[in-house]
């Protein structure tokens, strides 16, 4: 036992060699930027000063937003979500796989759960002994489940998910910006340089190794950037993007795109001042998101638990469709919901009687904000 758990410790240990090499990388680039250029070869005290504010502001987010992304632990389903001690008991004595399910599925019916395996089953972790919360996944390097899990990202030793997405979102543009500055910055005396106009071997060596390495990390942030705006804007995560989420009634690949603007504000919040810093902002509590077809109120178009559009105009039925654009609602049997209708921008809508169409066969949800 006391060997495995030296093991256990040592593979920690190395799991931080990624964030030593960034560490360090960045300490000789400040040290390099600072003094082998600021200090030795520029000669314009306002142009130094200058470019020292500016590089002194990138280096300060890039610290701040690298730390945060770090050191949040990523956050963990709550209890409601674990098995009961008389739950779990009466899962381990089951021994075949549909009763498991069965019981699974009754203890879901109280839970805010509409992700499903690809078989239709209810996603249960048997590391962590609980139902897994919608866009939840379990991670074999942190041994625990993660909300909204991402990824694990080596180069920060830790998972990125709810709780630090989006410090990792701020980590990638304030990498960038410090890179991107640097080379603005450097480029015309590493020309000289190159060219012979300015030689001392030790500066020359610095700040040559400063613009290259600088450039190649640019580029690869600025793909990785590009990619994780794309990922925010579709609100997706990278492990949704590797694998569709499924539903009740099948594969979903768009079910927790609710429109660009309401996706950003999910991991940002709605504050614009707490935007730029690594500050938590998110909103909700990671458990739940909103679905497309929840929304389907604030749209033209229904929207379906797929994350499929069905153009306004479409009424979908089980094994019928009816071309009309009405609301069936009988004036007599809800005068209130009638009256509400009418004098909302559902009016044009609104019809008391839908042709064609018996009222058993249709059901219809209104959702009115306040």
């Amino acid at each position: 036992m006391l060997l495995p758990a030296c093991l256990r410790r040592c593979a920690r240990l190395l799991y931080w060699i990624p964030v030593t090499i960034i560490i360090v990388v960045v300490m000789w680039s400040y040290y390099a930027y600072v003094v082998h250029f600021c200090w030795i070869l520029l000669t314009c005290a306002t142009q130094r000063v200058g470019f020292l504010c500016l590089f002194h502001v990138c280096f300060g987010m890039f610290s701040w937003s690298f730390w945060k992304a770090v050191s949040t632990p990523p956050s963990s389903p709550s209890v409601e979500f674990q098995l009961s001690s008389s739950d779990s008991l009466l899962f381990e004595q089951e021994r075949g796989g549909m009763e498991k399910s069965q019981i699974l599925l009754e203890i879901s019916q109280k839970l805010p759960v509409h992700t499903r395996k690809a078989t239709g089953a209810i996603r249960f972790c048997h590391h962590c002994q609980l139902i897994k919360p919608d866009r939840c996944h379990h991670c074999s390097v942190c041994q625990m489940c993660v909300l909204k899990m991402d990824h694990h990202c080596p180069w920060l030793n830790n998972c990125i998910g709810f709780s630090n997405y989006k410090f990792f979102m701020l980590f990638l543009l304030y990498s960038l910006l410090y890179c991107l500055l640097i080379v603005a910055t450097v480029t015309p005396t590493f020309i000289q340089l190159w060219l012979g106009k300015l030689f001392d071997s030790c500066v020359k060596l610095h700040v040559l190794f400063l613009t290259l390495v600088s450039a190649m990390f640019a580029v690869t942030l600025c793909f990785l950037l590009f990619f994780h705006i794309w990922l925010l804007a579709s609100n997706k995560t990278t492990l949704e993007w590797l694998s569709v989420p499924f539903f009740a009634d099948g594969p979903g690949s768009e079910a927790f795109d609710v429109g660009v603007r309401a996706n950003f504000l999910q991991v940002f919040g709605k504050k614009k001042r707490h935007w730029p810093f690594p500050v938590f902002s998110s909103q909700g509590d990671g458990h739940s998101f909103p679905l497309r077809w929840q929304m389907s109120s604030r749209s033209p178009s229904v929207i379906n638990g797929n994350g499929h559009c069905v153009m306004e105009g479409t009424v979908e039925f089980w094994e019928k469709e009816v071309q009309t654009p009405s609301i069936y609602c009988p004036r007599e049997a809800n005068p209130g919901l009638h009256s509400l209708i009418e004098n909302s921008d559902l009016s044009h809508l609104y019809h008391p009687v839908l042709p064609s169409v018996s009222p058993e066969e249709v059901s219809v949800t209104i959702a009115v904000d306040d």
